[in-house]
């Protein structure tokens, strides 16, 4: 989201490739595990909610495994005021950054964060920015979830960055570091996919939520 007529061929495509990736999962592994495939959807234009939510029949009509009560709509900017709030009650998340020419980056000596996770205003608050957003994001996945899923148990999240800039593979890998360093008891385990259009192959990392060491493969 926004819905831009630009982006309606765009965003069907990656709601087939879910669609397909979610029956190769199913097909090869429901006997084993319990899978329900759920997407939350991100609408950075608030004013467009209801044509967002129309948009969505649409992009789901055809596909067998991800279904429009799949899927939940939530604005940019509840997922901006929710890792402001997070910030404020939480003081441990506050001193997990360094501030560093007005931008606030994650304390980590094992892993070398290039990219800032908010700004830093004149009065000290940390405003923000794609970091603390994907950290609210993966906190509401996290609920859903549990929710779909009607119990407390660990639960492995499929994160697919559809992005052909790199950059935004590495602000999920970031918004995971986070949420992790913060959430001690979170049951998510995260793997993160991203197709390399350089090497026309997928990148996969994946960890333990609560560990700092990525794994990372080829596909």
């Amino acid at each position: 989201m926004p819905i831009e007529e630009e982006n309606k061929t765009w965003a069907k495509r990656n709601m087939t490739f879910a669609n397909q990736l979610a029956q190769t999962i199913i097909q090869e592994h429901h006997h084993t595990f319990k899978i329900i495939p759920t997407i939350l959807l991100n609408n950075l234009d608030e004013d467009a909610m209801l044509s967002a939510e129309e948009f969505i029949d649409e992009m789901v009509e055809g596909q067998k495994y991800i279904r429009a009560e799949s899927i939940r709509l939530v604005s940019e900017r509840n997922l901006k005021n929710r890792a402001f709030k997070a910030l404020k009650k939480n003081k441990t998340l506050a001193d997990s950054f360094i501030n560093i020419d007005g931008k606030a980056y994650l304390k980590n000596d094992d892993y070398e964060h290039d990219l800032a996770a908010g700004f830093v205003n004149d009065d000290g608050k940390i405003i923000p920015r794609c970091g603390l957003i994907l950290t609210s994001f993966l906190d509401m996945v996290a609920k859903f979830a549990n929710d779909r899923l009607h119990q407390k148990s660990d639960a492995d999240v499929l994160f697919i960055s559809f992005s052909e800039q790199f950059h935004e593979y590495q602000r999920v890998r970031l918004g995971v570091d986070i949420y992790s360093q913060t959430h001690k008891n979170a049951t998510i385990h995260p793997i993160v996919l991203h197709w390399s259009y350089e090497i026309d192959q997928a990148l996969t990392s994946y960890r333990e939520c609560n560990t700092q060491a990525w794994q990372e493969v080829e596909l």
